[in-house]
């Protein structure tokens, strides 16, 4: 056996031990959802050649301010054009979550790929494309409702520019939602981050104050931060899970029970 077999069935072990599992969600799972990493070398430099500014300008609460119709040219043609569908993983994970193992998923992907794939008590840190807001008169929009506006999207109750419902450069993360994400890994019994590397600033401050011995890592590129982690695999997440996530126990057939009928 090698080591990582190794380590896939101590893994294994592991969370058949567990009733307190939080999961951290990393860009990973959108990569194995269909999407792209806009701010990999590859997209930045595309990027900047398509826009000419970088993905965090123009991603940024400044750019949002000052060149809201450049701002939705590029939110519109590159965060929102494409509809993910969630990657197997999703399926493993709901799995977990059924079988009373994992307590709180934690994510900075605001692709709404969590919810279409049914998981519940979902920390969003980063929001959700899914749910946008007239800061004018709280009305609510869904992304359809972005994509097919033209130019500026506009509230059909007040007028007022409608604001996308995700965390942009420059703003910080809601309190509640920080304080939320680390006392669930400060009381979770284990923690697997999936799809990122220990240097990401949602898994630092998430793992923080974690002191227990089972922090897993499963990810495709190796980090010099692995050592950080208990237990690392170097994978697609959507290979390893069906590895070491249960089976939902079989339920027994239903008797089927004849009536007789009294003459």
């Amino acid at each position: 056996m090698n080591q990582q077999s190794g380590t896939i069935e101590r893994v294994k072990k592991m969370i058949a031990q567990s009733e307190n599992i939080v999961v951290l969600l990393g860009i990973g799972a959108v990569i194995e959802s269909g999407g792209e990493n806009i701010w990999s070398s590859r997209e930045c430099y595309r990027l900047e050649e398509k826009y000419h500014k970088s993905p965090d300008e123009m991603m940024s609460v400044e750019y949002y301010s000052a060149r809201r119709d450049k701002f939705f040219e590029f939110y519109k043609n590159e965060i929102i054009s494409d509809v993910l569908k969630p990657a197997p993983l999703y399926e493993d994970l709901k799995r977990l979550q059924k079988l009373g193992k994992v307590k709180r998923f934690i994510t900075q992907n605001y692709y709404n790929l969590e919810h279409s794939a049914g998981l519940d008590d979902v920390i969003e840190l980063h929001g959700n494309i899914k749910f946008n807001i007239c800061p004018r008169c709280g009305k609510k929009f869904d992304v359809d409702y972005i994509k097919n506006s033209k130019g500026v999207p506009i509230c059909d109750e007040c007028s007022a520019p409608i604001r996308p419902g995700i965390l942009l450069f420059g703003e910080k993360i809601l309190n509640g939602l920080m304080t939320d994400a680390v006392n669930a890994c400060e009381d979770a019994d284990m923690i697997m981050v999936l799809g990122t590397n220990m240097y990401d600033n949602m898994v630092k401050f998430c793992t923080g104050n974690y002191n227990g011995e089972r922090l897993v890592l499963i990810t495709k590129e190796e980090h010099y931060t692995d050592r950080y982690a208990d237990f690392v695999i170097h994978d697609k997440v959507s290979n390893v899970l069906p590895l070491i996530v249960p089976e939902l126990p079989v339920k027994p057939a239903e008797k089927k029970t004849t009536q007789k009928i009294k003459k």
